[in-house]
């Protein structure tokens, strides 16, 4: 039962920290989020990001692109997510389907890091 239970935990907590950081971007922005997959997890990982998560951040206002990146040979996993705002995307993280769409997507993953960049050109 305490397996299940702080990974749960981390979903519940990663969602709010990523909507609280404020990047202090102007203009357009791009949040990169690192994931490994947990072991034997990888093909429905990557599933879950082509059903789940891609249409529910692409139907959002401000959504410029996202991608999903493997390193080769690995479970390790880079999401390239761009919005024309940080405003858009803190919208994003706080929406139902961002609430839905990123634990779906880190429940076969070991736990997130990400960081943000301001996207100087192209704009």
């Amino acid at each position: 039962m305490t397996k299940l239970l702080l990974p749960l935990l981390l979903l519940v907590l990663a969602s709010p920290v990523l909507a609280q950081r404020d990047f202090s971007i102007d203009g357009p922005m791009e949040l990169h989020i690192w994931l490994t997959a947990k072991p034997g997890q990888e093909q429905a990982f990557e599933k879950t990001f082509r059903e789940v998560f891609y249409p529910a951040v692409s139907a959002r206002d401000g959504f410029r692109s996202a991608l999903l990146m493997r390193k080769p040979a690995t479970s390790e996993y880079t999401i390239r997510l761009s919005f024309n705002t940080e405003e858009q995307r803190v919208q994003w993280v706080k929406s139902d389907a961002h609430q839905k769409a990123f634990p779906a997507l880190t429940a076969l993953c070991k736990e997130p890091k990400w960081d943000g960049f301001a996207v100087i050109y192209p704009k």
